[in-house]
């Protein structure tokens, strides 16, 4: 058994090069989100992406969701500089750019650099399909400053972001190789766990033989549960209702950007890269409000070829109890109506759990219910 068996996306894991002779004559400080994309970048999670997009890579996503060279990709990794700072790079003449974070360490070097501008919406409009600021990423879009610089990435430390619920796709192909999964189905998350999740991984598995479950952590929007809570609902999940040699609970740093149909590919790329075979993609993946249509997430899929993303997406309706069933189920399979069935909004989640309301079993798991009502300020503010 051998990583052959699942390869990267574009057949290998892109190494990105280390040296610390290169001379620079400007620095740029990192914000936390710009280090999270370094370091997707630098540990292959992004790979085949070794630099921040220069201009034709950037408008060749937007437009196409590939790269110049025609590799897919769906959602622009950029890195922004204000007029100032343009200026100044321009005056010192470098091409080469030391990257540093807010205590000075010197994490890379952004080389051959191209400084280019944006069109603001045609960024929103192509990637998130609106131009609306209530859209937390089309805020954040016109919240950059005025300019995108790319270059190729030269690492002069390891990105560590001290999360000891990671391993890098190196790392975590090389744990998955020695337990010979050969079809492995990822779960992409930013919630903690109700029945209707539990069944759709469940479901999976009697595709796949293992499932990876890999809740998104770093940056959300208002209102989205904190990472810890998410955690531990799944730890206790998969301790009392899977068979523990099945699943695999590793986090993936990523900001989410709620761009649904596009996201859903940018999540099935990166599982690609962590030895994933398949990965669920339901009705609402990377949902947010009411700016997608329903299927939209899982008909993007079908606009590439095989060889162009390889790994493959298993769609699934969304999934309820039902009370005439007595089983959590879907529309494919269960006649009754939506008055049957225990539809509980994720809004509605959240006032409950946030006025220490213990949900219905039917919904949630009782251990999980009981877990979340019991802290105070589970939501990111």
């Amino acid at each position: 058994m051998t990583n052959n068996l699942i390869k990267p996306h574009w057949w290998k894991l892109i190494k990105i090069e280390k040296d610390n002779n290169i001379k620079t004559d400007y620095k740029i400080i990192l914000n936390k989100e710009q280090i999270v994309d370094l370091h997707n970048i630098a540990n292959w999670t992004y790979s085949p992406l070794k630099w921040f997009l220069k201009k034709d890579d950037f408008l060749s996503v937007l437009v196409s969701m590939r790269l110049v060279n025609w590799i897919v990709w769906s959602i622009p990794i950029v890195l922004d500089i204000s007029d100032k700072e343009k200026v100044e790079i321009k005056n010192s003449n470098s091409k080469n750019i030391l990257l540093e974070n807010k205590f000075w360490d010197k994490l890379a070097i952004l080389k051959d650099i191209e400084i280019y501008t944006y069109s603001e919406e045609d960024y929103s409009k192509y990637v998130f399909w609106t131009n609306d600021k209530a859209h937390p990423w089309v805020k954040m879009i016109h919240d950059l400053k005025d300019n995108l610089i790319g270059g190729d990435i030269v690492l002069l430390k390891d990105i560590d972001l001290e999360n000891d619920m990671y391993s890098s796709p190196t790392e975590t192909r090389k744990i998955f190789e020695k337990k010979w999964w050969n079809t492995v189905v990822a779960f992409q998350t930013r919630n903690p766990p109700h029945v209707s999740h539990e069944y759709l991984q469940k479901c999976a598995l009697e595709w796949c033989n293992w499932l990876f479950i890999n809740p998104v952590i770093w940056k959300k929007k208002s209102w989205d549960f904190k990472d810890k809570y998410i955690m531990w609902a799944y730890k206790r999940l998969i301790k009392n209702y899977f068979k523990d040699e099945s699943v695999h609970l590793w986090t993936l740093p990523l900001t989410m950007k709620y761009a649904w149909p596009r996201e859903a590919i940018l999540h099935a790329i990166i599982r690609q890269n962590f030895w994933c075979s398949h990965i669920i993609i339901g009705r609402d993946h990377a949902w947010v409000w009411d700016y997608y249509g329903t299927y939209d997430a899982q008909n993007i899929f079908d606009i590439f070829r095989e060889n162009d993303i390889t790994i493959k997406a298993l769609k699934y309706e969304n999934a309820w109890f039902c009370s005439i069933c007595k089983t959590v189920t879907t529309n494919k399979s269960c006649p009754h109506s939506n008055s049957d069935k225990m539809h509980i909004s994720g809004t509605e989640v959240r006032k409950r759990i946030q006025n220490k309301e213990v949900l219905p079993d039917d919904f949630m798991r009782k251990e999980i219910s009981e877990y979340l009502i019991e802290w105070e300020n589970q939501f990111v503010n």
